[in-house]
């Protein structure tokens, strides 16, 4: 419940930017519009998927600007097949990472439920410098990483 809160107020805090700024507008398009692109793209190999959502798009807004702007786009594309953290987290990486943040996908796994009824959740999240980006404890912790991107990041087994 109250994150369907925390969205509702992204919407309407969001709401008279988009009215009174074209600029704004266009970036929420083309967000949504490579949002709409995330599961084809994903359909490659991961390595192959995130070199090509790795590709810098161009910034032009700032930071917190784009950021929130990313979330409202995967918000928004409510019919998508992917999740909505793993949406949020690669379109917050495609706009974000051009800025110069040295940020980090991270894809985690955990176990939910009892012993005899086990189930296997995920989550993605972004880091920057380590650390969760605008990423809520509640939400990562307790999940453990599967794969990073970049690569450089990852454990060779």
């Amino acid at each position: 419940m109250f994150s369907r809160l925390q969205h509702l107020w992204l919407f309407i805090r969001w709401l008279p930017w988009l009215m009174l700024r074209a600029e704004y507008r266009r970036v929420l398009q083309e967000m949504r519009a490579f949002c709409g692109r995330v599961p084809i793209i994903l359909q490659q190999p991961l390595p192959q998927a995130m070199q090509q959502i790795g590709q810098p798009a161009a910034p032009t807004l700032p930071e917190a600007h784009l950021r929130d702007l990313a979330d409202l786009a995967a918000l928004l594309e409510r019919r998508s097949p992917l999740g909505l953290c793993l949406r949020r987290s690669l379109v917050r990486y495609h706009y974000l990472r051009p800025l110069g943040l040295p940020l980090e996908v991270k894809f985690g796994a955990k176990l939910l439920g009892q012993p005899e009824k086990r189930g296997l959740t995920g989550h993605a999240w972004l880091t920057n410098h380590g650390q969760p980006y605008h990423e809520a404890s509640e939400n990562w912790q307790g999940f453990t990483v599967m794969y990073s991107w970049p690569p450089e990041k990852n454990i060779e087994s």
